[in-house]
């Protein structure tokens, strides 16, 4: 398993780079795991499980998906953004950094070179190979029992994360027909046909790979999704929650859809949260918009998904500090900061609820 492996690992010495130290003060980047120089990336994964881990971060640092949608680069420069900022975050009583393991990056490098030019064929064919690099990574970590937080990079992916943690989580129950249920809060449904692998299909892919049992869209926007593509949906029994139904008319309210969204997921399969960066308005992303819901809301989207229903995963994608202002990186990077360490609360609140329950249940 290991040749199939292609990443850059971080060691404790990657992260000070971007840690600023300051006396009498603890930061994120002092506080969380690294692996440990052991043989195998398994054998990695496995310690840090054993040493009290229970989340991996991984870093996707490319624009190639976006690019082979007709989208624009610069998404291969969030993951960057977001190290700077949540490495100095304070480690305080807010959030156990010991619980969280940074593993490093996926090795896009050479397939970055290849993707300078702009034929669309040979990105889609460059998004595939990235698919296969994606995987095995996510599929090792969920193996060793650790949740993955992915930074990207494109929406394209999803498809990989989604293989990777359904093939672990398959070979763990024995159920070879087993789903997942994912919640995507993006203006675009990622619906489109299966023309070739592009940040704009990841969840046809797996819905067509059997991996994808439920699929809702939060947050919508109406008039950017095709009557094609909104019919496959509906055709698959996957639903969409419009962003001008909450926003413009006020037929509902941003905490229904919330609702309505845990309902229609609910805990049948195993669950996903994922978040395009272009839902945001005006964040600077490979789609970005001047309308969309605020990082607040983002944030309590994650927050109410997290804490209700048993996640397996998170991914944010698409913030592109290229696409903005002089303070781009900036605000994109404090944005994925914001969603990482919103998560991570959620969960550890989530499980310590269920492990009171747990124990009510034996007392009982």
């Amino acid at each position: 398993m290991q040749s199939s492996i292609t990443a850059k690992l971080y060691t404790k010495a990657d992260l000070a780079k971007y840690t600023s130290s300051r006396l009498g003060e603890s930061k994120l980047g002092e506080g969380v795991k690294v692996t440990q120089e052991l043989e195998t990336l398994q054998a990695r994964l496995d310690a840090a499980h054993k040493e009290g881990a229970l989340h991996c971060i991984l870093l996707i640092p490319e624009d190639i998906g976006p690019r082979a949608n007709l989208g624009r680069a610069g998404s291969n420069k969030g993951p960057e953004a977001f190290l700077q900022y949540f490495l100095n975050m304070q480690h305080n009583a807010f959030m156990d950094a010991g619980k969280v393991l940074i593993l490093g990056e996926i090795a896009v490098e050479d397939l970055m070179l290849e993707a300078s030019s702009d034929d669309i064929d040979g990105l889609r064919q460059l998004c595939k190979k990235l698919d296969e690099r994606v995987a095995p990574i996510i599929e090792a970590i969920a193996d060793a029992g650790l949740e993955p937080i992915v930074i990207g990079g494109g929406n394209n992916n999803s498809f990989p994360i989604i293989e990777g943690v359904l093939k672990s989580l398959r070979k763990r129950t024995g159920r070879k027909d087993l789903g997942l249920s994912v919640i995507n809060c993006d203006p675009h449904a990622d619906f489109r046909l299966m023309e070739g692998r592009h940040s704009g299909n990841g969840f046809t892919y797996a819905h067509a790979a059997g991996y994808l049992k439920k699929y809702c869209v939060f947050g919508s926007h109406e008039n950017y999704n095709s009557l094609d593509m909104l019919k496959r949906l509906d055709d698959a029994g996957f639903i969409t929650l419009s962003w001008e139904d909450f926003a413009i008319r006020k037929n509902t309210t941003f905490d229904d859809c919330l609702k309505e969204a845990s309902k229609y997921i609910q805990d049948v399969h195993p669950v996903a949260i994922e978040l395009d960066m272009d839902a945001i308005e005006d964040m600077p992303s490979s789609a970005r918009t001047p309308f969309g819901i605020s990082p607040q809301q983002a944030a309590h989207y994650i927050h109410s998904m997290a804490i209700s229903l048993d996640t397996k995963y998170l991914h944010l994608s698409e913030g592109a500090p290229p696409l903005g202002s002089d303070d781009a990186e900036r605000q994109v990077g404090k944005s994925l900061a914001l969603m990482v360490v919103t998560y991570l609360k959620a969960r550890q609140e989530f499980k310590e609820r269920r492990a009171h329950i747990t124990r009510l249940m034996e007392l009982s």
